[in-house]
């Protein structure tokens, strides 16, 4: 890490090298010279410094340079010119991004050590929606959570996210931060200054991260340089290999892991973290002990399908549900299919609908309101998923708390509510002709649709309810894992 009143040279004296001068004198980085191979710009003067050829580096062999030129090929170039022409030690190089993170931590560690701490400071607790407040699936389980902390009487937590404009519920107003101005803050270091600033004004402070982005990524480094003033808990809701890669570099700062699923805990496991440190909770989802519903006993009426979720082939493979749609109407089976939700390929799926002539039996109805997901399901007899991957999906609970009977393929998390053959169907990843084939079983044998239904709501109901998870978070939090 660099210390104050290091001393740097500059490479290069364009955009980015205003960029990152007022920065690194914020953070008392002494700049011994600004230098560029361009006679034009020799002489110029940038931020009070005057723009010197590289020869003077002969006067500053062992002085930390970095190359501000954003061209990597460009780069490559100059470093074989530093080191042909004027003999410069490369091990004594910090790359741009470097050089503009450690000038944050500086800044921040400055702003630390004149803190203090022997007061009575009160602590934080700090959810993480630095992405918005829309309807994704992190940020309404974030809302839904902190609705019940507050009535628990937790009364130091906030909500940090961005500048646009949500719907918040009007107890959650006083906790919402809305600090993380994007179309101001472009670069990295600034947004991760911005959130570092935020959250050293609120030490000491436990944060809760969804996604392994920029909050998680400035909460580490700050944990660098105050370790005993923070701690990070982590919220993984993906089973994906390419997203545990991303966590990889957090999971020795990380305080404790919370998963969505038993799957993902054992992996995390694998990974080298100790079980001490995680525990795996089912995400609440409305519901009701007993449910009350019909289903499409008669032969000669449609067999009623849904799908509630991203309408996109990453990830989701809405173009396979495309194919069942295909194998359905081949093989003659009455049914209804009604898709909600909203994503890139909806345009294109309902195109192919249209012209394919599959109108008549499949709907979509759009993005729904929370209050109006428990009455889709109920009015499903199938809940119908082809993903190649989940954490614990979400609607796939709300779906079964619901009575409607899941046929799924076997991604992370769905073998804890899913019994094959009992309360509904799995099948390999991939294979939307077994799918059908389970749809169309049900269609024929219609006795299974209540019965697999209510097993369905029996098996994820006591997994579901709010006042279970309030209560594993209540404890968490006032734990060693949460300042209390």
């Amino acid at each position: 890490m660099l210390h104050a009143e290091q001393d740097i040279i500059l490479y290069g004296s364009g955009r980015r090298c205003a960029r990152i001068l007022p920065l690194l004198t914020r953070a008392g980085v002494s700049i011994k010279a600004v230098i560029d191979s361009g006679q034009a710009k020799q002489g110029t003067w940038i931020e009070n410094l005057e723009v010197q050829a590289p020869s003077v580096l002969r006067e500053y062999k062992d002085t930390v340079l970095c190359i501000t030129v954003a061209d990597p090929v460009e780069q490559e170039q100059i470093r074989a010119a530093l080191q042909r022409e004027y003999g410069y030690d490369l091990t004594y190089e910090i790359l741009y991004d470097d050089l503009a993170l450690e000038a944050v931590l500086l800044i921040q560690k400055s702003k630390i050590e004149r803190i203090d701490f022997t007061e009575n400071r009160e602590p934080h607790i700090v959810f993480d929606c630095s992405s918005g407040l829309g309807l994704g699936g992190i940020e309404e389980w974030t809302k839904g959570l902190c609705t019940e902390l507050l009535k628990q009487g937790f009364d130091n937590l906030h909500i940090y996210t961005d500048t646009g404009k949500y719907q918040v519920q009007n107890v959650l107003l006083p906790v919402v931060d809305q600090v993380l101005d994007k179309n101001k803050l472009r670069f990295r270091e600034e947004i991760l200054e911005c959130i570092m600033d935020y959250l050293t004004d609120l030490l000491p402070v436990t944060v809760i991260a969804g996604k392994p982005e920029s909050f998680l990524e400035a909460a580490e480094l700050l944990k660098q340089i105050a370790p005993d003033k923070i701690r990070i808990i982590s919220v993984i809701h993906g089973g994906e290999e390419h997203l545990y890669k991303l966590y990889d570099k957090y999971m020795a700062n990380t305080d404790f892991f919370v998963t969505v699923s038993e799957d993902i805990k054992r992996d995390l496991m694998a990974r080298g973290v100790a079980k001490e440190r995680i525990a795996s909770i089912t995400c609440p989802v409305a519901c009701e002990e007993k449910t009350e519903r019909a289903y499409s006993t008669d032969a000669n009426l449609p067999v009623r399908i849904g799908y509630a979720g991203r309408i996109v082939i990453t990830q989701k493979r809405m173009d396979l549900m495309l194919r069942v749609i295909e194998a359905l109407e081949k093989r003659e089976v009455p049914y209804l299919f009604e898709i909600a939700g909203d994503g890139s390929y909806r345009v294109e799926m309902e195109e192919k609908v249209t012209a394919s002539g599959w109108s008549e039996h499949v709907r979509f109805v759009g993005l729904l309101s929370r209050e109006h997901i428990p009455e889709f399901w109920r009015r499903q007899d199938i809940y119908v998923n082809i993903a190649d991957s989940e954490g614990r999906s979400i609607s796939q609970l709300e779906a079964m708390v619901n009575g409607a009977v899941p046929v799924v393929t076997c991604t992370s998390g769905t073998q804890e509510d899913i019994c094959d053959g009992d309360n509904g169907y799995l099948v390999e990843i991939g294979n939307y002709e077994k799918i059908a084939d389970r749809i169309v079983h049900l269609a024929k044998h219609r006795e299974l649709l209540p019965e697999f239904g209510r097993k369905a709501h029996d098996t994820v109901y006591p997994k579901c309810r709010k006042e279970i998870h309030t209560g594993f978070w209540e404890d968490l939090l006032k734990s060693g894992y949460g300042y209390h």
